[in-house]
């Protein structure tokens, strides 16, 4: 509860704020273990908007905003009681464009978290947590910078950014978060290229939750992606991320070494008028430390796949029916999703597929995207919306039906005991009112309800609502 509830809490305010901004598709619930995997959540609206704004000629621009949000959350705890807290998420930003060549970006997040009495469970029930530098970079545009001080028109484009930002490849499955980090983005008329390299800032939670100092582990990451852009309603691409731990965290007993890398090739496009699709398929390789190993690593071998259907019915209340299926190996031999510890079974490959991303799971459930496989039926409208008068309403609703990838392996809910294959259901409801263009407020529900895989059928609760007051 301790690791995973703070994840909950900030995952789900940076969801509210992607919606305000148009970053995330509504109904997508936050990333519930990993605090800053979308927390730059608005880059691109904010890019656009000062592209859209500023004229060519204009040698310089600073500019600057922010957003406060202010948010009371109920929950079911560990011990199926009921817990809630109010948070409190301000967010600075500033950013300096010069001659159409240079961009300087940052933000600064500052956040107050206030449990009920007795429901921190082991954390402190005030905590202020801040100000930090979320995110900050430096860009250039080298392509514009050849034609403005060169004379020079090339043929392609090239950004070049360096800094803490925003690394996503693909769906955002094998890696999307915050890294301290060097980017590149080529781009001509039928393909784009990304490459980066970096490393994951000190002091963030680690993909191994039990190990010693898995709050201060480092990871060194680096990959690239090719897009092609040729084909007409279609952007098929392909990327690869590897990955190494660039600190020891080890006990007497037990390693804690974790190296991967991910292949993959995706596309998305449409399918027919009014249809749009996603699909991605991962492949993933490695070596890791299994359970009770001192010396030495075995081998990981796993596989992931991720698609997704849309279709905007032409009809009034703008209705969207949304279909996903997820798919994340899991290994019977494991007795924990989330460790080495009590990992996997020495001299045996490890089949279990973890990511640095995320997969849309449920709200209530916030499983990670691991021996777990799903379909998701869904659909938002938009039954009010008045561009003169008080904004824009969506409402929508996802059911989701879950079960373990390899009955015999765990989840990473520890409370999905049992050999088999049903982890359950949920329901997750939301309604989303943008008052404004700088006001908006969310309530988002979900209930989960467990299967097979537990002992405790007892149903659980997530209760998020919210205002986002923009400046």
């Amino acid at each position: 509860m301790s690791r995973i509830l703070p994840s909950i809490v900030a995952g789900t305010i940076a969801l509210l704020a992607a919606e305000a901004f148009g970053a995330q598709p509504l109904g997508a619930p936050p990333r519930p273990e990993d605090v800053f995997q979308r927390s730059m959540f608005y880059e691109k609206e904010v890019r656009d908007r000062l592209e859209a704004a500023v004229p060519a000629e204009q040698k310089m621009l600073v500019e600057w905003g922010g957003f406060y949000v202010p948010s009371y959350i109920h929950f079911t705890d560990q011990g199926n009681n009921n817990g809630d807290l109010t948070v409190q998420d301000l967010r600075l930003w500033t950013q300096v464009r010069i001659d159409e060549v240079h961009r300087i970006f940052a933000r600064m997040r500052l956040n107050y978290i206030d449990f009920a009495p007795g429901d921190g469970q082991g954390l402190r029930q005030h905590d202020l947590v801040g100000p930090n530098l979320e995110v900050g970079y430096y860009e250039l545009n080298v392509s514009e910078a050849a034609m403005k001080y060169a004379g020079q028109k090339w043929p392609c484009t090239l950004y070049i950014r360096g800094g803490r930002q925003y690394i996503e490849v693909g769906r955002g499955i094998a890696l999307g978060k915050i890294l301290d980090a060097g980017q590149f983005d080529l781009g001509t008329k039928d393909f784009a290229f990304m490459g980066f390299a970096g490393h994951s800032p000190r002091g963030e939670d680690d993909i191994e939750r039990y190990g010693p100092r898995s709050g201060t582990t480092r990871r060194a990451f680096y990959g690239g992606q090719f897009t092609y852009l040729a084909i007409d309603g279609h952007q098929p691409y392909g990327f690869f991320v590897i990955q190494k731990h660039m600190t020891d965290v080890d006990l007497p007993t037990q390693e804690f070494d974790y190296d991967s890398s991910y292949y993959g090739v995706g596309s998305k496009g449409v399918v027919v008028k009014d249809l749009q699709y996603a699909a991605e398929s991962l492949w993933e390789f490695g070596r890791g430390a299994a359970n009770g190993q001192v010396d030495g690593t075995e081998r990981v071998r796993a596989y992931a796949f991720n698609a997704e259907l849309d279709y905007y019915v032409q009809a009034p209340m703008k209705p969207v029916l949304t279909g996903e299926y997820g798919y994340a190996g899991g290994d019977p031999d494991r007795g924990t999703a989330l460790s080495a510890l009590n990992g996997n079974r020495m001299g045996t490959v490890d089949r279990e597929f973890q990511g640095f991303g995320y997969v849309n799971s449920g709200l209530a459930l916030g499983s990670k995207f691991a021996n777990l496989q799903f379909v998701r039926l869904g659909g938002k409208m938009t039954p009010y919306e008045n561009k003169t008068g008080a904004g824009r309403i969506d409402v929508g609703a996802d059911h989701y039906f879950l079960f373990k990838a390899n009955d015999q392996g765990p989840t990473s809910d520890y409370r999905a005991v049992r050999a088999a294959t049903s982890v359950g259901n949920e329901v997750d409801i939301f309604m989303e009112w943008r008052i404004f263009s700088d006001l908006s407020w969310t309530i988002r529900y979900g209930h989960f309800f467990p299967g097979a895989a537990y002992n405790d059928h007892h149903g659980r609760d997530f209760l998020y609502t919210g205002f986002n007051f923009s400046f």
